[in-house]
């Protein structure tokens, strides 16, 4: 069936019959993923364990089926057209079979990538992991539009916009989106700048899913971010799901808020206002004198990652949790999977390792994932012998490697007090002590898990192996005479 996307005609039916049968009828999308069973899009394993899921889930019409019938209600038609050419389509079959072909040659090239084209913002956030980078200087259209192409040209049709905050550059954005109308973009934002033009421009545009910043209700969402900003994203979102735009929120646990923002009324509540998805970020110890007691203790982390789980299969909406769900994607996806591009051009592993050595104003991204400091990184991977992706993090639980590859290769610091992280005494003994225990709690988990022969990591499938395809073979001993 994907394959009819070769042309122009056939993509505008097929993707106005994906549109129809995608309408909150359980009958109708049995019959959509019949049809991806008679002709399999091919694409990343990814997309293939996504649509079993679903399937799966259509027996008690719970989980990602009842998540799928709700985006077929919710959503307005160019917005469902557009998730299925650009982020199914173009992205997890079309772009994943570009990105295997030149991995092939030897040059590896990112999934997607992040990009942070100011640093700017209306709100001023207690922790803000951002909040430190130079305020000065932004990526030129004409920049982001060299970064966009060179995307395209290795099928990363899933762009990350952050910051700062996007939507003070909106006019610049609205362009760029109509321009590169095959791409499908994710925009993390604080919410407040999401007027009614704004939200109707997104609607016709349907390539754009808004990421809202929240900490929970009013009082703690306010306490960070600043008195009425919680009734600001309240009216935003009521009027993103009005228009039928593709949204969800953007969660910051810490160690105040977690009991909080994983209960049961908590996800009922940003469903019932329109959230299709809520991705969920552990606070993290980054920045100047970082508020380590922010941060949710192992054991706290170590819950949220199950009751994420269990969320899953009580509600329509796609939850992901960046450090529990580590075994979902593989592991940690820096300078792996994905990459983060600085308003001064600077291009790092990760947007919470604040260290980079090229600019896009001198390599190429495709240099850059290529590069000594990158590969270095994909050397170490997945950061422990055990193989443990319930720990993926290299900043926090596997901390030698981010201090071994920014040592070896002398990477300048993003902003000052970066490398706080990597070598402040005080900052360096924490975090290793958090790392020791979140071994302790998950390293028998682990091992059951890889046990199983039911489990996707199972030691004998090549799958898990792969894993560690970027680890140097270990000399031969020498022949005897």
């Amino acid at each position: 069936m994907f394959d009819m996307l070769a042309d122009p005609v056939s993509r505008f039916v097929l993707a106005h019959r994906i549109t129809g049968l995608l309408n909150g009828s359980y009958e109708d999308l049995r019959k959509l993923l019949q049809a991806t069973k008679d002709h399999p899009p091919g694409g990343s394993l990814g997309l293939a364990s996504l649509l079993e899921s679903i399937e799966k889930d259509l027996e008690t019409r719970k989980g990602l089926a009842a998540l799928f019938a709700r985006i077929g209600r919710q959503l307005n038609p160019q917005a469902k057209r557009k998730l299925a050419t650009n982020l199914i389509y173009n992205w997890a079959v079309r772009g994943s079979r570009q990105r295997e072909a030149i991995q092939k040659n030897a040059q590896w090239v990112p999934s997607f990538v992040v990009i942070s084209p100011t640093m700017r913002c209306n709100l001023k956030c207690t922790g803000c992991y951002s909040g430190l980078y130079s305020k000065q200087g932004e990526l030129s259209e004409q920049e982001i539009c060299r970064v966009l192409d060179e995307c395209r040209s290795f099928g990363a049709y899933f762009v990350v916009i952050s910051g700062g905050e996007p939507y003070l550059l909106k006019d610049m954005w609205m362009r760029i989106f109509r321009r590169y109308d095959d791409m499908f973009f994710l925009t993390y934002t604080n919410g407040t700048l999401l007027d009614e033009r704004t939200v109707e421009s997104l609607a016709r545009l349907g390539n754009v899913t808004p990421g809202i910043s929240v900490e929970g209700y009013r009082e703690l969402t306010d306490r960070r971010r600043g008195n009425g900003v919680y009734d600001k994203v309240v009216a935003a979102t009521r009027r993103l799901k009005d228009a039928g735009v593709l949204f969800g929120v953007s969660v910051t646990y810490t160690r105040e808020n977690v009991e909080e923002v994983t209960a049961d009324s908590f996800v009922e509540h940003w469903l019932d206002a329109g959230a299709i998805f809520a991705w969920y970020f552990m606070f993290m110890p980054v920045g100047k004198d970082p508020v380590l007691e922010l941060v949710p203790t192992p054991e706290q982390r170590l819950r949220c990652g199950q009751r994420i789980s269990e969320l899953r299969q009580q509600f329509p909406i796609f939850l992901a949790d960046f450090w529990n769900d580590g075994p979902a994607a593989a592991g940690c996806l820096a300078a792996r999977s994905y990459l983060h591009v600085l308003n001064s051009g600077q291009i790092e592993p990760c947007v919470f390792a604040h260290f980079g050595v090229d600019n896009i104003r001198q390599k190429t991204l495709v240099e850059a994932v290529n590069s000594p400091f990158f590969k270095a990184i994909r050397r170490e991977f997945p950061y422990n012998d055990s193989g443990n992706l319930r720990r993926p993090c290299m900043i926090v639980d596997n901390p030698r490697v981010l201090r071994k590859v920014v040592a070896e290769h002398l990477v300048p610091a993003g902003h000052p007090h970066s490398e706080d992280v990597v070598r402040d005494p005080n900052v360096v003994a924490w975090v290793d002590r958090y790392a020791e225990r979140f071994q302790e709690l998950t390293d028998p988990l682990w091992e059951e898990q890889i046990r199983d022969p039911q489990d996707r990591w199972y030691r004998e499938k090549h799958e898990y192996k792969d894993l560690f395809r970027f680890r140097p073979k270990p000399e031969e001993p020498p022949q005897q005479d």
